[in-house]
């Protein structure tokens, strides 16, 4: 609901007045023969940088995208952050701290 959505924005958990995003800077990847690896970099949220490590799998890639111009490529990143060390520590430890974050992207070359 409406009061709901407004509550996670608040101070007491996201403070997204004052942090309107999260993000994550790649510093490296590795990447094994298997189509596996890993990804570091840095996250930011709620106004604190914190190093993680995601593991990274390849879903698939083709020479030649069938709705674009050019190759693709698609992966899976899955990591775990510990949300209190961002400062979001509402209802800790009755509500969990871990949270399992799971990016999903597609990169298609542009010609």
């Amino acid at each position: 609901t409406k009061d709901f959505d407004g509550e996670l924005q608040s101070a007491q958990w996201f403070n997204a007045a004052d942090f309107p995003q999260a993000t994550f800077e790649s510093t490296s990847l590795e990447l094994g023969e298997n189509g596996t690896g890993t990804m570091t970099g840095d996250m930011t949220f709620r106004g604190q940088t914190v190093p993680m490590t995601f593991e990274v799998s390849l879903n698939g890639q083709m020479e030649k995208h069938p709705f674009a111009p050019g190759a693709a490529v698609g992966f899976t990143a899955t990591g775990t952050m510990d949300r209190t060390v961002f400062g979001l520590d509402t209802f800790a430890p009755n509500v969990g701290a871990e949270v399992e974050l799971i990016i999903q992207a597609e990169f298609i070359e542009q010609k």
